[in-house]
C-alpha cells in the first residue's frame, strides 16, 4: 500500500506534521500488526527529522529557547 510517508525521510515541516498526526492515530496498535510496525517506522522518521532540525544553533521542533541578552 503506497503511503505519503513511504520515503525514507521527512523532507519538510509538512511531512513532519503529517507523521505526527499519523503516529497519534496508530500509537496504540498492537506491535505485531501492520499498524504497529508503522508506529516504529514513524517514530524513526520523526526522530531523525527532529535530530536534523536540532543542528547546532537551531532549536528542536516544538521547543523554544528563551532569548539571551548580551
Amino acid at each position: 500500500m503506497a503511503h505519503i510517508l513511504d520515503p525514507k525521510h521527512l523532507s519538510n515541516d509538512r511531512d513532519y506534521c503529517a507523521a505526527l498526526d499519523e503516529l497519534q492515530r496508530v500509537i496504540d496498535a498492537d506491535a505485531d500488526t501492520p499498524a504497529g510496525w508503522r508506529v516504529d517506522e514513524l517514530a524513526s522518521l520523526i526522530s531523525e527529522y527532529e535530530a536534523s532540525r536540532a543542528a547546532p544553533g537551531r532549536n528542536a521542533p516544538g521547543l523554544s529557547r528563551p532569548a539571551v541578552s548580551t
